[in-house]
């Protein structure tokens, strides 16, 4: 998308200004009064977890978190009692397109400020602290929505730009592509336009950007895969400026590839293909961070539940809406063959020889999952395949936020945002307990959930 010069400096002062803002960690804490969350089971994010709790804040920050007996807690705070109750990080995801999903319908028409903060509610709703949206986003609507967020207009999850790269003509598939308003994506066609993207996008403010490498867009012919000398020039000029680089790509050769020119983080692993011995040893040593959008993978999963037979998310929309999906829904025959059953075997085997560098994201808004609602469904798709809630949790919050260098959230540790979810009972036991959600603070405030589902299902 060509941008004017004035559009480009509108940009750059939106970007440049929302990041000096966030550098606070309390910019949205004017709130002088202390809150303080007693007696109850705190989920660190690291692993950690404290029994019989307290949890201290104030103005949208993290002051103390320990077992209750060791903090000093103000005569002046206000006490919530948590007795019987679990506190966990807010989820981190790394990978979903905002802005499109109309909840019904979709397409590039929906992409306004009113959707994109709609969305960004929508997460929060369900315990979403942080978002990355991925290559797809409409960049002038997107930075005034992000500048208002850090203004402290807009609330909801905590909303991060990754605008695309690719060949010229590919990146998105075609229902991104195929649509007449589609602002397309960066296209890098050489290494010197290459190194001149990246250049741009870094002096706009961006610190995450997106390639495709894969050939895909078959409907306009593109199917160009990145090349290798392209790529590269991306890694190595986005490394001087500290931007951080996530690739779409789902061959082994590819991720081998990539890691060898520097690449840490990945949408999508591996699917048709065991990861071997050699990239096992790659991963470790360049502590790479990968999404493996296992809903997407597993639709036609005999387990797949469709959105709106579940009351986890029918309690947001209104019935209208839950007819047109029941309505629109064309499943695809289960046919359970030998080749389905060693693909489902290899995806979790694949899964759990990557545990430690897996981390959260959903691709929803691009293929029909649901915004918020498609988190937990990864969280239990994570733990079906083998990986343990406690290790889910972890690649859910403290590791994605890592990822991509988002140092004020993940965990619940003091002087961090005061991002959490508090839950009626424990994930640890069962990962579907994270849907047992009793409240969500983000910025140190409380969601008003009941409100936001009033709103939604009328």
């Amino acid at each position: 998308m060509k941008l004017s010069p004035f559009t480009s400096a509108i940009l750059c002062l939106f970007i440049t200004v929302g990041q000096a803002v966030a550098q606070s960690p309390d910019n949205f804490g004017n709130d002088a009064t202390e809150h303080v969350f007693n007696n109850v089971r705190i989920i660190v994010g690291d692993g950690a977890v404290i029994e019989r709790g307290a949890l201290l804040i104030r103005g949208g920050v993290i002051l103390a978190v320990g077992p209750a007996a060791s903090i000093d807690i103000p005569d002046s705070a206000i006490s919530h009692d948590l007795s019987g109750k679990t506190i966990m990080p807010a989820l981190v995801n790394t990978h979903a397109h905002l802005g499109w999903e109309a909840y019904g319908d979709w397409g590039s028409q929906f992409f306004t400020e009113e959707n994109l903060t709609d969305h960004l509610y929508r997460h929060a709703y369900y315990g979403v602290g942080t978002i990355i949206s991925t290559g797809s986003d409409s960049e002038e609507v997107a930075a005034r929505v992000k500048l208002e967020q850090l203004r402290g207009n807009i609330g909801g999850a905590r909303y991060h730009q990754s605008p695309g790269m690719g060949s010229p003509g590919g990146g998105p598939n075609p229902r991104f592509t195929d649509d007449p308003d589609y602002w397309g994506v960066h296209p890098v066609a050489d290494p010197e336009q290459a190194v001149r993207t990246v250049r741009e996008l870094a002096g706009r403010g961006y610190g995450i950007a997106k390639i495709w490498v894969d050939a895909r867009d078959e409907r306009r012919g593109a199917q160009v895969k990145l090349a290798p000398e392209i790529y590269r020039a991306v890694l190595n000029t986005a490394s001087n400026y500290d931007m951080r680089i996530i690739a779409h790509a789902t061959t082994l050769a590819d991720h081998k590839s990539l890691v060898s020119f520097g690449n840490r983080r990945f949408i999508h692993m591996p699917y048709d293909t065991d990861v071997d011995d050699e990239y096992l040893e790659m991963v470790r040593e360049n502590n790479v961070y990968i999404v493996p959008t296992l809903g997407m993978v597993t639709k036609r999963e005999p387990y797949y539940i469709p959105a709106f037979q579940d009351p986890f998310f029918q309690d947001q929309v209104p019935p209208s809406i839950l007819e047109l999906l029941d309505a629109n829904y064309n499943p695809s025959p289960v046919s359970r063959n030998a080749a389905a059953e060693e693909r489902s075997a290899r995806i979790a085997s694949n899964l759990l020889k990557l545990k430690d560098h897996i981390i959260l994201g959903t691709d929803a808004g691009a293929v029909g999952d649901f915004f918020g609602y498609a988190d937990h469904v990864e969280l239990e798709l994570f733990v079906r395949m083998g990986m343990s809630p406690a290790e889910a949790i972890i690649a859910s919050t403290s590791r994605s936020a890592e990822a991509f260098g988002l140092d004020n959230v993940g965990t619940l540790e003091p002087g961090k945002a005061a991002d959490f979810v508090i839950l009626d009972a424990n994930p640890l036991e069962n990962i579907r307990n994270t849907r047992q959600i009793h409240d969500v603070y983000l910025r140190g405030e409380r969601v008003d959930r009941e409100g936001l589902k009033q709103r939604w299902s009328q």
